[in-house]
């Protein structure tokens, strides 16, 4: 059984805060995720409206917290306190295992804050939620972001054809994988926050 803690619990390292999403937020979530450029390769559409967000929050984030089936953390910059992204774990708790997704304001692409973040959620994971296995995988074309999983200690294990079915057509995807016995050599430096 998986053991997701009672409470939700706050990530910070170096740079970043990961936190609990808002209503609050969806305007800054709506700033990044409106941008046709950022949506090209994730499963959901750019949001067309602010209406999308709240709907986004509504039927998804919080239904997840929830559920208990995973977590959703909003990415903000210690700095600035700015929300800049999402970055969340998706679990099956029969195996024991959990999918890694995440979105970033094009804004801040290139400078290692997503990275930053996938690793503080994967310690979390394998840490807190007692999971054996966490994965993500990518569209092959989604050369930043198969960086992003291979920069967070993730091994690639394979192309997975026909994987995913957006906009008339099937991507193939590479999936990666870390496991827990090479998880816990993962080092994020994260410190849980009250």
């Amino acid at each position: 059984m998986l053991a997701l803690p009672e409470q939700f619990l706050t990530l910070q390292t170096s740079r970043l805060i990961l936190r609990k999403l808002a209503i609050a937020d969806a305007e800054d979530i709506f700033a990044y995720a409106s941008d046709p450029q950022l949506t090209t390769y994730t499963l959901w559409e750019a949001h067309r409206s602010i209406d999308d967000t709240y709907g986004y929050l509504n039927n998804n984030v919080f239904e997840l917290y929830r559920s208990g089936l995973g977590m959703e953390w909003g990415i903000t910059v210690k700095e600035s306190g700015k929300l800049i992204g999402t970055c969340g774990l998706y679990t099956k708790p029969t195996h024991r295992r959990a999918e890694i997704g995440y979105a970033l304001s094009r804004d801040y692409w290139g400078k290692g804050f997503m990275t930053e973040a996938v690793k503080a959620a994967i310690s979390f994971g394998f840490h807190v939620m007692q999971l054996q296995r966490v994965q993500g995988y990518c569209a092959i074309e989604n050369v930043g972001s198969a960086r992003v999983l291979e920069k967070s200690g993730m091994q690639f294990e394979g192309v997975l054809r026909n994987y995913v079915f957006k906009n008339e057509r099937s991507w193939d995807v590479r999936m990666y994988a870390v496991t827990n016995s090479l998880g816990l050599e993962l080092n994020a430096n994260v410190n849980q926050l009250e």
